[in-house]
Formats: C-alpha cells, structure tokens, sequence
C-alpha cells in the first residue's frame, strides 16, 4: 500500500490494493507502528481503503494537525533562538524534511526538532536553549564545565533537549562516526531553505539528507524513512554522488520495500542488484520488531552499524569506544575532572552490564 501510495504520488496511476484476509485492526496498527497515516490517508481513494479504515487514519491525521502546528512553532522559535545569537545553524528531518522531499509540511508526522551546529558552538547553544526551558533529562543534566560534556562532545554527536511544545536534539555532528557523514562546516555551507509557516529556515541540502537518512540504519525499523529516503531519491542530483556502502545498502532496502521512483539510474540499480538477500531479509525482519516509544538502538544494533561506516582510523577509535564506554555512559556522571568522572562511569557502566545478565 505504501509503495502504491508513493507511485499516485508520483502521479502514476495505481489498482486498488485488495486487503484479502488481512483485518482492518492490523492494517491500522502497522500504519501507526511505521508512522505512516499522512502517506495512506492521503491517497485512500486510489487504494481502495475501505471506509472504516479511512475513519480511523482521517481521525490519526486529524489527531496530529495540532501536534505538527506546535513543533512548527517550535522548529522556528528554536532556530531564531540560535539565530539571533549569532549562532549558524540548521533545521533537518521533521517538518523541513517534508517541505524539502514534497513541498507540503503535512507530508509526515512531526516528530522532534533536531538543529545542527558547529561543535565548537554546541555549548552556547546549549545554554541558549536551557535559558528557553528546554532540559536535559534529569538523569544527564550535565553543563559545558564538565568532565561528561567533554566526553559526550567527543565521543558523541547530539544531545535531546526535553521541552513543553517539541523536544529538541542538538546536534554537532549527523553520526558519531566522523567518517560516515561530511564535516558540520561543508553542510552548513550548502545547506538550502525551506519556509516554515512564514519563516526561511535553511536545512539541509537534498543529497545530504539523503546520505543522512541512508546512513542512520536504526531508521530501517520505521517505513517512515525508506519513504524518506524515496522521495529524495527522485531529485536526480542525489543520486549523482559516490553513494557509499551503507547508503547502497539503504536504498536497497527502500527498494524492496517502498520501491524507488522509475527515473533512478541504471547504473544505481545495477549496484544495488549486488546487496545480498540476507541484508534484505533483516531489515524485512526489523519491521516486525516493536518499537519503543523512547529509547534508541540496542548496543549491538550500534556496533553492527558502526562497523560499516568505518573510513579511517579515527573511526576505529570512536568504533572501540562505543564498545568500552560510549557517550550516553558519562551522562549520570556529575564530575570536573576525568579523575572523578571515569571511575565513576566505568562503574556505572559495569553494574548495569551485570544487571542485564
């Protein structure tokens, strides 16, 4: 249904798709669990929705209208907040990841929003937006004169801000591999704008989105962001890039899934005819897996995936330390100094690894 909503989408004509012995309780909930009610919602008629169906995804659209009205808000007092301090930053996935891939910014269910800065800008802007009562979580409240921000800064790429109208993640890197994204400063540098509610908010540019979202594997488990991934496929200059391994594999997995616009190049194809079938048959597996409705990736999840974006030695670096003591580790850790900070997280680290057995 997915894949047939896409192509109306794309303006080509599609069947009914017959439900057959499948309920229409289990329709709904796979629509919920792959955050996908705006895509069938929208193109009902062409599927061939039955009208019960319809009822329930008009009500979920409807449920989130208020929802995406107050992370736009939010999306755009966040960047002025940073904006008007100086700070270059932008805006990426969410709302401006809808207007980049289809120019209407109820496309996709809002979700957080999520800024990108320089690292050397992240602990201003982390004042910024706690002086504007966003928080940390009270279990990781750390500041910039501590020993855990400085090891979150390295070895971490973003940090989740919680707040009344949308949370926020700031970010300073797009992945804690350095080698798997380019640097902070080229994507601000081509970064393009979009215009949420009256607001020119630059975001970033359709190949790096597309190379983000290709390379961030955990969001395999959501057909959210194959559908993603689709969509940005369809501007001919994102494909017109060296697309590395795992942004290979992803869009292998969009294809077998959500399918890929008809104008993708053959070349591409030919390149993704080479990804194994068992990479296939795993992210087909990851859909069935519940999602949580917080948390990220298990370790091992992290690790595999790590491992297939290692560039260089730093990224072997940043691959053994998500192994020994990864970022999210230092956040409990209340401590000035490395001294005090390390024992203390190489501690807390150990009884909860002893806890899980």
């Amino acid at each position: 249904m997915v894949s047939s909503a896409l192509d109306a989408e794309e303006g080509r004509t599609v069947e009914p798709v017959p439900l057959g012995d499948v309920p229409p309780r289990d329709l709904i909930e796979a629509v919920r669990r792959h955050r996908v009610p705006e895509l069938l919602g929208a193109h009902a008629p062409e599927l061939g929705l039955p009208d019960e169906v319809v009822r329930v995804l008009d009500a979920m659209v409807a449920g989130s209208r208020q929802r995406r009205l107050v992370h736009s808000l939010e999306t755009v007092r966040a960047w002025r907040l940073l904006d008007a301090a100086g700070i270059e930053a932008l805006v990426f996935k969410g709302i401006p990841l809808a207007l980049l891939t289809t120019g209407r910014p109820d496309a996709r269910g809002a979700g957080d929003v999520d800024l990108l800065v320089r690292p050397e800008a992240a602990a201003t802007a982390h004042r910024l937006l706690t002086g504007a009562g966003w928080a940390l979580h009270e279990r990781g409240r750390i500041e910039p004169d501590m020993w855990a921000w400085r090891h979150v800064q390295r070895w971490g790429h973003s940090l989740t801000y919680l707040g009344a109208g949308a949370d926020v993640d700031l970010h300073w890197r797009l992945d804690a591999m350095p080698g798997a994204q380019p640097e902070t400063t080229a994507l601000l540098a081509r970064s393009t704008s979009v215009t949420v509610g009256t607001t020119p908010i630059p975001t970033l540019a359709p190949a790096d989105a597309f190379r983000h979202l290709a390379g961030h594997r955990e969001g395999w488990i959501w057909l959210r962001t194959l559908v993603d991934l689709r969509r940005l496929a369809r501007d001919p200059a994102v494909l017109d890039q060296d697309l590395p391994a795992p942004a290979l594999v992803s869009l292998a997995v969009a294809r077998a899934t959500v399918g890929l616009p008809a104008t993708v190049p053959a070349g591409v194809r030919a390149a993704l005819d080479r990804i194994p079938d068992a990479v296939l048959a795993r992210a087909r597996a990851d859909h069935e897996v519940p999602v949580a409705i917080f948390g990220g990736a298990h370790a091992a999840r992290e690790v595999r995936n790590g491992m297939a974006a290692v560039r260089g030695p730093r990224d072997v670096q940043q691959l053994a330390m998500t192994l020994v003591l990864p970022a999210h580790a230092a956040l409990p850790v209340r401590s000035a100094t490395a001294w005090g900070g390390l024992p203390r997280a190489f501690a807390l680290r150990t009884r909860r690894l002893v806890s899980r057995r």
